[in-house]
């Protein structure tokens, strides 16, 4: 089977020009198909190299909350919580974000999608630009964080973060409640599945 999706029938009286523009567009149509076979197979290997890159072995191919099944959750929550951990590490921001941010879902989100974000701005397919507009992403939630933040601020008296200020330890079990809280309230595929044929 050719390749060739331009057919092009010409009569016996055509001119060499005529000739010579049907067999360009002939042309032309192989190397399109050529390269539409070359994409397809740079988005297959793209994918493979992803999941390779993966620093934890993991990549959230789902990382949609509302839709998740319980053991999609438990993944999602172990990278997620591993990741918050270096964020919290590598910029400082334990004064920005409360050690009890399992336990806020509007906190969980944005963590989530900085995380994804983080993860694409630095794979080898990003535009030499996705760091910095992660960078200015990050910028941007942390000032939400703060309008978030109801612990700090009550009765319109502003307490200023301090920061020295550090997640008070033993902050990995309260977390850990949150997390375990939140996966045990979650359906499991077979139940889903059980739900689905009744």
């Amino acid at each position: 089977m050719s390749d060739r999706t331009f057919l092009f029938e010409l009569s016996e009286q055509a001119s060499p020009p005529q000739r010579a523009v049907a067999e360009l567009a002939e042309l032309i149509d192989t190397v399109r198909a050529a390269v539409d076979r070359l994409a397809e197979a740079h988005v297959s290997l793209s994918e493979r190299v992803d999941v390779l890159d993966a620093p934890t072995g993991w990549t959230p191919a789902r990382y949609c909350w509302r839709d998740l099944s319980r053991d999609d959750a438990r993944d999602l929550w172990t990278w997620l919580t591993a990741w918050t951990t270096w964020l919290v590490d590598r910029y400082g921001v334990a004064q920005d974000l409360g050690n009890c941010w399992p336990a806020h879902p509007a906190l969980v989100e944005e963590l989530t999608a900085l995380s994804v974000s983080w993860h694409h701005a630095y794979s080898p397919r990003a535009d030499p630009e996705g760091p910095l507009r992660w960078h200015e992403a990050l910028h941007r939630a942390r000032h939400r964080w703060q309008q978030w933040d109801t612990t700090r601020c009550r009765h319109g008296q502003h307490t200023p973060p301090n920061p020295d200020s550090v997640w008070a330890q033993p902050w990995p079990e309260a977390a850990e409640r949150a997390v375990d809280d939140d996966v045990n309230a979650r359906h499991t595929e077979v139940d889903s599945r059980q739900e689905a044929s009744q």
